[in-house]
């Protein structure tokens, strides 16, 4: 057995949205037919157990969470020697057309104006439902 790091400590699952909260960018990776990861910086929301990621139908962040039906959204943050990450893991739907209140919550938390003049037909909500939770925080 391991022992344990005393340097170490999980994240409490309000710890974990309230990172997931911040305007930070997620990676976000799914998995392609042929086998193999596919992650993409993305912008997102989170509301509750969901994780909201604006894209196009025929992105492949898109066409892979569709097929596979998962994805993944990792963050990390490094405050002063206080390193954090939240990972959570799910099935995916879609939500098309966006909501209009994503969009404008898009903007809000990313201090942007431009999410919610989307007008593409080929918008949607990529929606994660988190379902595996890893989270912790580590310091110097």
């Amino acid at each position: 057995m391991s022992e344990p790091v005393e340097n170490r400590r999980r994240l409490s699952r309000a710890e974990s949205v309230a990172l997931l909260s911040r305007p930070l960018a997620g990676v976000f990776s799914t998995l392609h037919p042929d086998g193999w990861i596919h992650s993409v910086p993305v912008y997102f929301l989170v509301a509750g157990s969901e994780i909201k990621v604006l894209a196009e139908a025929a992105a492949v962040k898109t066409r892979n969470a569709a097929s596979a039906g998962q994805a993944t959204l990792c963050v990390e943050v490094t405050d002063d020697t206080v390193r954090s990450f939240v990972s959570v893991s799910g099935p995916v739907t879609t939500r098309r057309p966006p909501p209009p209140g994503d969009l404008a919550a898009l903007d809000e938390k990313y201090g942007r104006s431009d999410f919610a003049t989307v007008d593409s037909p080929d918008a949607l909500i990529l929606v994660l439902r988190a379902e595996r939770w890893i989270a912790w925080s580590d310091w110097d």
